[in-house]
């Protein structure tokens, strides 16, 4: 842990997880989620720049064929597995690869700093 500006100690980050994969395993990565997790939202990313639209109300398939259709830059996967909120962020990269960033959020964590 490390001290902030007005002496709390800040959380630890959480662990981040990488992977590179292909669209075969995009899609058991996708079929997996939703066999075995609650989604809780599907975050599109267009552009390297710029807004998520704030109505984009997607499905996990939506997701998968933005990612394999080339019309997203990369898509976050959110969801609830094991009682933890998880949040898979999938990048587009060249030659049909995926960069898969998973991390698990613990928002609890912020609710009280020590000293």
């Amino acid at each position: 842990m490390s001290a902030t500006a007005d002496n709390t100690t800040a959380p630890p980050l959480p662990d981040l997880h990488q992977a590179q994969f292909d669209a075969a395993e995009l899609e058991r990565l996708v079929r997996d989620i939703g066999a075995c997790a609650q989604v809780t939202e599907i975050i599109p990313k267009f552009a390297a720049t710029g807004h998520v639209p704030e109505n984009a109300a997607l499905t996990l398939d939506d997701g998968r064929r933005l990612l394999l259709d080339g019309r997203a830059r990369a898509v976050q996967f959110r969801y609830r597995y094991e009682g933890a909120d998880w949040w898979d962020t999938v990048m587009a990269l060249p030659g049909g690869q995926f960069r898969l960033v998973r991390i698990q959020q613990r928002f609890d964590s912020f609710d009280s700093p020590t000293a």
